[in-house]
């Protein structure tokens, strides 16, 4: 006998595939073409509305880190008044948030250039977003 997650499995997999429309070899390029071509534009368009900012560093000793992790590599250590510059904000997941950084927790991140090479070989690095203030 099939185990019941099986056939549950089975008939997922079968409705799915009764969906997908089969198109010819030329119809699924033009779409793929279509698709990659809204897909360029969006991340052009996106990439053009994320505004830089600055920040400025409200902790002691704040580190910037390889990843966005409490216990990610520490690439260097900043002062208090030191003015980063960030493009973007990662937010965690509620597993990954930090406890007491700089007197709060949180669990976003700014992405700032480090001043150091990871190991990765990326010149960025990240920073609790509630030991720096924008602007």
């Amino acid at each position: 006998m099939f185990k019941p997650s099986t056939v549950f499995a089975s008939a997922i997999l079968a409705a799915t595939l009764a969906a997908v429309p089969v198109t010819t070899g030329a119809a699924n390029a033009a779409t793929t073409t279509q698709t990659t071509t809204q897909a360029s534009t969006q991340a052009s368009a996106q990439g053009s509305a994320s505004a830089c900012r600055t920040l400025r560093v409200t902790g002691v000793n704040v580190a910037i880190r390889d990843f966005p992790f409490v216990n990610g590599l520490v690439l260097r250590t900043v002062n208090t008044g030191t003015v980063l510059t960030t493009c973007e904000l990662v937010r965690g997941e509620p597993i990954n948030r930090y406890l007491n950084k700089c007197g709060r927790d949180g669990r976003s991140w700014y992405k700032v250039r480090s001043g150091r090479t990871s190991l990765t070989g990326s010149p960025f690095g990240y920073v609790p977003a509630t030991c720096v203030r924008v602007g």
